[in-house]
Order: C-alpha cells, then sequence, then structure tokens
C-alpha cells in the first residue's frame, strides 16, 4: 500500500539529502572562520569569537530555528527567508560552532616545533600554514569532523517545523493517510540510518586521500615491500 507513496517519500528524501549536503559544506566554512578567529592572537576578533561559538552552542538547534523563521522577520528591516534557506543557515551556524571546536584542537594537535622549522627555513606564516600546519591537522579535523556531519544528517528531522517538506514531513503525511504508523516510521529509521552510513563511508574515503595519510600509507607499503625483499635475498 506504502508503494504509491514512493514518488512522494523521494521527494522529501531528495529535500533532507540537499539540506544535509548544504548544512555540511557551510558547516565547514563557518568551522574554519570561527576555529581561526578563535586562535588569533588578537584579543578582540578571539573574545568575539569565542562568545559566538559559546552562543551558538548555548541553545538548541530547533530554537534557533524558530527564533529565525518566526521572530527575526519581526524585527524592523530584518527580511523573511525561506523555510529551507533558515533550515541550512542555522544548521551551519549551530553546527559551525562546534565544528569551530573541532579545528582549533586540530590545528593544536600539531607540535610547535613544526612550525617553528618552517618559519626557521624562510616560510611566510601562511605557507607555513597551508604547506605544514594544516595537511597534518586535517589527520585530526576529518574524523572528528565526521560525526559531527553525521548528527547533522539527523538534525535535519527538525527543518519540517518550519514547512520543509523534507522526508520526516512528508512520512507524516503519509502516516496520517495510511494509519501506517509502524511501518512509516520504521522504513523512515531505516532511511535515515542508511544516510548516516553513507555519510560515514564518505569521510573514510576522504580520510584516505590526506596528504599524510596517504604519505604514511605509502611508507608502510614501502616498508612492507622492503621486509619481503629481505626475506627473499636470506639464505
Amino acid at each position: 500500500m506504502l508503494i504509491e507513496f514512493l514518488p512522494a517519500l523521494l521527494q522529501g528524501l531528495a529535500t533532507t539529502v540537499a539540506i544535509a549536503t548544504s548544512s555540511i559544506l557551510g558547516c565547514a566554512g563557518v568551522s574554519i572562520v570561527l576555529g581561526m578567529a578563535r586562535r588569533t592572537k588578537f584579543a578582540p576578533v578571539s573574545v568575539g569569537a569565542g562568545s559566538l561559538i559559546e552562543l551558538l552552542r548555548g541553545a538548541s538547534v530547533l530554537i534557533y530555528l524558530f527564533w529565525v523563521y518566526y521572530a527575526l522577520p519581526l524585527v524592523p528591516g530584518m527580511p523573511r527567508l525561506s523555510p529551507l534557506v533558515v533550515s541550512v543557515l542555522v544548521l551551519s551556524l549551530v553546527a559551525g560552532a562546534y565544528g569551530a571546536e573541532i579545528v582549533v584542537a586540530g590545528v593544536d594537535a600539531v607540535p610547535k616545533g613544526q612550525a617553528e622549522a618552517a618559519s626557521t627555513l624562510g616560510l611566510s606564516k601562511y605557507q607555513t600554514f597551508v604547506t605544514v600546519v594544516l595537511p597534518q591537522a586535517l589527520t585530526q579535523i576529518v574524523p572528528a569532523f565526521a560525526s559531527l556531519a553525521i548528527d547533522m544528517v539527523k538534525w535535519t528531522a527538525i527543518v519540517s517545523f518550519v514547512g520543509v517538506q523534507d522526508l520526516l514531513a512528508i512520512a507524516n503525511n503519509i502516516r496520517v493517510i495510511s494509519y501506517s504508523t509502524v511501518g512509516v516510521y520504521a522504513g523512515v529509521a531505516l532511511v535515515y540510518l542508511g544516510l548516516c552510513l553513507l555519510t560515514s563511508y564518505f569521510f573514510r574515503l576522504l580520510e584516505r586521500t590526506l596528504p599524510l595519510n596517504r604519505a604514511l600509507e605509502a611508507g608502510r607499503a614501502t616498508a612492507a615491500s622492503s621486509g619481503m625483499s629481505t626475506l627473499v635475498v636470506q639464505p
């Protein structure tokens, strides 16, 4: 019986995937900006970034979603944004506040001697960060960001509260029409599980492409090849 609702479910799934993808990309940008601002030695910028991070982490995503969609347009001069734009904006900002701490922790995990050595070789601060610090920090940032991205996929379920016709909103409509509560929600749960698994798999692939990880894998392969050669030539 639920097969007849498949086109509507696929449309809701497409909306959910679009929101999740856009929000994860937006979160990555916000995380980098806030994280770097948090680490700067210029006190006003650092304190301001820290205060914004704490503000965004201080309430639930749903509260900010309601505030931006329902309350913000009541402020004179503020525009009324579409539900889709509000959803992506709020998810990106709130998740970006958590991602900023991941960026800070990843950069701080790189030994300071690496940057000092690069400075001794004559590299500028920008060159040092891009070519020395960042490639090493990404090995710490990407795995932690994967967990945040999976949470964001699950957070998309709240966008139906502002009228976005995502997967959960369509499923609720189908439940009312079909009276198949268990079947509908079981199917939705499986779809969200599949999206989370795909997100996790994508980030595992991304980890393998990182320069430092590729170098380590190449080193291990070379060491293993050398070991095998030694075993062959031994009498």
